[in-house]
């Protein structure tokens, strides 16, 4: 029996070999091509359609400042007031008149003042849907990898489970074990190649949820973008009250309703000079000619100018906006400090997650990985002396299996830890 066990451990290596030689077989992800995050978020900010349609309003915005520009228009009358439609002689009469209407009270500077600040916050309106949209993309790409990592111990898992089947392949042919013992390992691995092919199909929707968000159809087919990085980066440490003394001082939702009360305070000013009174200069010139007849006289030119006074009495009376106004300025503050109030628990809440997470990971890197690697071979080893039976190995390989689809996830976890962390500080050095 000694010389059947010796058999079965000079045949190991040779197994490994040929399983080492699968593995680096060519992947169709080969022919895709490679992209980094930095690349990633880049083509995200500049290509999405979202973004895109959300950029349009700061176009719109300015279109308003160059519409406050615009003066009253002039009036321009020219006509014939009286003209001798009996034919007796009567003098024709033509006239032409401008009327130049003039606001007071710097109408057009608070209009333009107004409209300018409006472009401020509709900026950081934007800049607060780049932020939510970067960490977006930064979470897809991290699925991204994160799937793979997934199928990669999975992978693992399959490798060993193949590995203990053709051991027993080999304990059966030189009589070491029964046929019971091997099928019940090819049930375990055939059981478990589901798994993998499952992960591999959610590493092809984590892939196509990434490049959606691209904007571009040929991105979701060949063209689709192979993510390239790891998640294997170092647990980092923050301080909390600097992360959200940093985020009340520059994230852009806060910066919005800070905009946002300065353009409620010109629109104020604006509804306020709207009730000033304006006029309109008027000049005309009339030119009556000789007439005929009875009506026979002198030619006759005629000017005479004027000024027109407007009276906003309604809306003095009734003055909606100027109230407006007040109220959506007194809105602007409730939003300020609702702002100001959600991004700290924001912070708060995303530090603390971080630092669940950092811990957790912490925890696979501080040896259950190894131990978890050295149970199974422990085990295996054993089994391939006849020290330790089939179960007891299976055992130990779904033991280790489920170590690293967890350590997997946690990888996963850390990093959207990260990313909301960085979101909610209005930080960003996040890199994968």
């Amino acid at each position: 029996m000694r010389w059947q066990r010796m058999m079965v451990a000079i045949c190991i290596p040779t197994l490994l070999i040929a399983e080492f030689s699968t593995a680096q077989q060519q992947s169709p992800d080969d022919q895709r091509p490679r992209i980094a995050f930095a690349d990633f978020v880049t083509e995200v900010v500049r290509s999405n359609l979202d973004l895109a349609a959300q950029r349009s309003n700061i176009a719109i915005a300015q279109a308003a400042v160059t519409t406050a520009k615009v003066r009253p228009d002039w009036g321009l009358d020219v006509g014939v007031p009286s003209a001798d439609l009996s034919n007796h002689g009567f003098p024709l009469t033509t006239s032409v008149g401008l009327t130049v209407p003039v606001e007071l009270g710097g109408k057009r500077g608070d209009r333009m003042r107004a409209a300018t600040a409006d472009v401020s916050s509709t900026t950081a309106d934007y800049e607060d849907a780049v932020r939510q949209l970067r960490a977006s993309a930064a979470n897809a790409f991290a699925d991204a990898l994160g799937a793979r990592e997934v199928l990669q111990s999975k992978n693992k898992s399959l490798s060993q489970l193949d590995r203990i089947v053709n051991v027993n392949q080999e304990r059966l042919r030189v009589g070491d074990i029964g046929e019971i013992e091997l099928a019940q390992s090819r049930v375990e691995r055939d059981q478990f190649k589901a798994d993998v092919i499952s992960a591999e199909s959610d590493v092809y929707s984590a892939d196509l949820a990434a490049a959606q968000q691209l904007g571009s159809p040929d991105k979701l087919s060949a063209k689709m973008p192979l993510p390239v990085g790891s998640l294997e980066i170092a647990t980092r440490t923050f301080d909390l009250d600097q992360l959200v003394a940093h985020a009340l001082q520059n994230r852009s939702d806060v910066t919005a309703r800070v905009r946002a009360i300065k353009a409620a305070d010109e629109r104020i000013k604006l509804a306020r000079a709207n009730l000033i009174p304006d006029v309109a200069l008027n000049g005309s010139f009339s030119h009556t000619g000789t007439g005929s007849g009875d009506f026979l006289q002198q030619p006759d030119n005629t000017i005479s100018g004027g000024v027109s006074l407007n009276l906003p009495i309604s809306r003095r009376l009734h003055p909606g906006e100027l109230e407006a106004a007040r109220a959506t300025r007194a809105q602007a503050e409730l939003q300020l400090r609702a702002a100001q109030l959600k991004v700290e628990v924001e912070v708060r809440d995303a530090y603390e997650k971080y630092q669940a997470s950092a811990q957790r990971l912490n925890v696979f890197r501080g040896g259950l990985l190894r131990d978890a690697d050295r149970v199974l071979e422990a085990r295996l080893y054993a089994y391939q002396r006849g020290g330790a039976t089939l179960l007891e190995v299976i055992d130990a390989q779904r033991k280790s299996a489920e170590v690293y689809l967890a350590y997997s996830q946690a990888l996963v976890d850390h990093a959207h830890a990260l990313v909301t962390m960085e979101e909610a500080a209005a930080t960003w050095d996040v890199s994968f």
